[in-house]
C-alpha cells in the first residue's frame, strides 16, 4: 500500500516593526516625537478590542435507520448496475466497541463472472478505510479487506464541500483500478463510504453521493 499523506497546512507569521526616520517614532499609523512630546490627551482610553466571533456549533450526523430512510436508491441513481435491487445489511461491527454501520449495495447478478457493484456505507466510531470488514458485497463477492497483499493506491484530500461539512475525504484505489473506494470523514467518528466495483463511476460521481448522503444524515 501506497500512502499519500494530507497536504500540509501552511502557517503565516506576520512581523511588525518601527520604523526611526527624521526624529519621529512610527508605531502603527500613529507618528510620536521621540522627545516624548503628546499630540493628544495623556489619558485617552484605548479602543476596545472587539470580542471574538462565536465558533459555529460543529454538524452532527447520525446513522440511518435503513437505506429507505436515506433515499439510497435516489442518492446513487445511474451508479448501481441497471436493474439491480439494493441489498441491505445492518447491524454492529464485531471486534469495535460501540461501532455500527449501514450498507446499501447493488450487484448485477446477471452478469458473468465479476460483476459491477457499487455500494453506499455508513459507519459510526470505526474508521472504514482502515478496519476490515467493511463491506461485504452481493453476489458472493469477499468482504473488502485491505490488510491483505492488494496493490493500492491511498490519497486522502478535501474539497470545498467537504470542508462544509467540516469532512475530509480519503481515496482507495487498486492499481489496476477493478475497485475504488471512496470515505468521507466527519465529525463524531462518522463515516459515509462509496465502494465501486468494475464500475465506469468517476471520482467526482462518488464524491457526489458521499457529500448529498451526509447532508441528509446531518441532524
Amino acid at each position: 500500500m501506497r500512502l499519500v499523506p494530507s497536504s500540509p497546512l501552511s502557517w503565516f507569521a506576520a512581523t511588525a516593526g518601527a520604523v526611526l526616520a527624521a526624529g519621529v517614532l512610527f508605531v502603527g499609523c500613529g507618528a510620536l516625537p521621540l522627545d516624548g512630546a503628546s499630540e493628544g490627551p495623556a489619558d485617552a482610553e484605548a479602543s476596545p478590542t472587539p470580542a471574538p466571533s462565536p465558533t459555529p456549533e460543529a454538524a452532527r450526523f447520525a446513522l440511518p435507520a435503513s437505506c429507505a430512510e436515506v433515499g439510497a436508491d435516489e442518492l446513487v441513481g445511474g451508479l448501481a448496475p441497471e436493474g439491480a435491487a439494493v441489498a441491505e445489511e445492518a447491524g454492529e461491527i464485531e471486534g469495535v466497541t460501540d461501532a455500527a454501520r449501514l450498507s446499501c449495495a447493488w450487484h448485477d447478478s446477471a452478469a458473468a463472472g465479476a460483476g459491477a457493484s457499487f455500494a453506499l456505507v455508513f459507519t459510526v466510531n470505526a474508521d472504514p478505510s482502515d478496519k476490515a470488514p467493511v463491506v461485504r458485497m452481493p453476489g458472493g463477492q469477499e468482504e473488502m479487506n485491505w490488510e491483505v497483499d492488494v496493490d493500492v493506491d491511498v490519497d486522502t484530500y478535501r474539497t470545498d464541500q467537504a470542508d462544509e461539512l467540516g469532512g475530509e475525504l480519503k481515496s482507495v484505489t487498486t492499481v489496476e483500478g477493478s475497485s475504488r473506494q471512496l470515505h468521507l470523514s466527519l465529525p463524531g467518528d462518522f463515516h459515509v463510504s462509496a465502494v465501486a466495483m468494475f464500475s465506469d463511476a468517476s471520482r467526482e460521481d462518488m464524491e457526489h453521493v458521499l457529500v448529498s448522503a451526509a447532508l441528509r444524515t446531518r441532524r
